[in-house]
């Protein structure tokens, strides 16, 4: 016969959804008939089917006896068969919630029906389709359970300064009100669950957190010898009155003479860092001439002329 999984339950006081990786044993019963007239129910279980994947074969957990709700463990009893044209019983299962005062738990009613469709006996059991249970108080479709307290776990990340370091990895547990979404309560943790009081800026893990980055205009007169600071992103030279003689890093140096004339250099940022123009890159400004420089560096260095 066909196993028909029983949903994952959801979080405390009935309110809330399973996730999405949430899982739960199938659960099915089918009914026997034994020798002496009285029909007992067969309770089949498979593994766990997680994101729509197809449950495994059914396994006989046990068999339960609908009067008393008593669960044995194991194969059916020798004198149980399937039922027949003159006795023809058939169960179905319910998944009910009881709800008191303070929760609505779910649980499971199988209902033992005869040919006629009325139902001659039923048992309660909690979710994994075995162990009895007691309503303790009124027994309702789950739809109709009032909304409580719900909780979700969001993993974030504490961004404790620009760059792709230094990062914290944690978990926030919310608990909010599942009709307005209104958050009641948060607490962080680490993965491990030790408390976690962040430091920086909260956000989605593997966001980029640019280096803040401010324009430096600097303009030079000789007799002057200018280097450029490590870190620099990019640079624009503009000649005000030549000659001036700009050296790169591979130790090139070219002189221009020309007024007027402009350059510029720029690095691309890697990993979610600026780019740097590699040093060291000198500017010599003789006397008589003038130069204009515009540098993009890091916010914090300070001073660089």
């Amino acid at each position: 016969m066909p196993v028909q999984p029983v949903p994952c339950a959801p979080g405390g006081g009935g309110g809330g959804e399973p996730g999405p990786s949430c899982c739960a044993p199938s659960i099915a019963s089918t009914p026997l008939c034994r020798e002496d007239g009285s029909t007992i129910l067969l309770v089949l279980r498979s593994g766990c089917a997680c994101d729509g994947a197809e449950p495994a074969p059914p396994e006989i957990a046990g068999w339960l006896d609908p009067v008393t709700g008593t669960f044995t463990e194991g194969a059916a009893p020798a004198d149980a068969r399937p039922c027949g044209a003159d006795d023809c019983a058939s169960v179905s299962l319910l998944r009910l919630c009881d709800q008191t005062e303070e929760e609505c738990v779910p649980f499971l009613r199988h209902l033992v029906h005869d040919c006629a469709g009325t139902v001659t006996a039923s048992t309660d059991t909690t979710l994994d389709g075995v162990t009895p249970y007691t309503p303790a108080g009124t027994a309702v479709d789950c739809d109709d359970c009032p909304c409580g307290p719900c909780t979700k776990t969001l993993a974030l990340c504490d961004y404790l300064g620009p760059g792709p370091t230094p990062v914290t990895p944690f978990l926030r547990t919310l608990v909010y009100d599942c009709e307005t979404g209104e958050a009641l309560e948060q607490t962080d943790t680490l993965p491990d669950g030790t408390p976690y009081v962040p430091a920086g800026e909260v956000g989605e893990c593997g966001q980029c957190r640019p280096t803040p980055m401010c324009p430096t205009l600097l303009g030079l007169s000789g007799p002057e010898s200018w280097s450029m600071p490590d870190g620099t992103e990019s640079l624009a030279l503009t000649v005000a009155c030549g000659p001036v003689t700009v050296t790169d890093c591979s130790g090139n140096a070219t002189v221009i003479n020309e007024c007027g004339t402009g350059f510029t250099w720029a690095a691309p940022p890697v990993d979610c860092r600026p780019g740097r123009l590699c040093t060291p890159f000198t500017v010599d400004v003789p006397e008589g001439a003038a130069v204009y420089l515009n540098l993009l560096i890091p916010c914090d260095m300070g001073d660089v002329s």
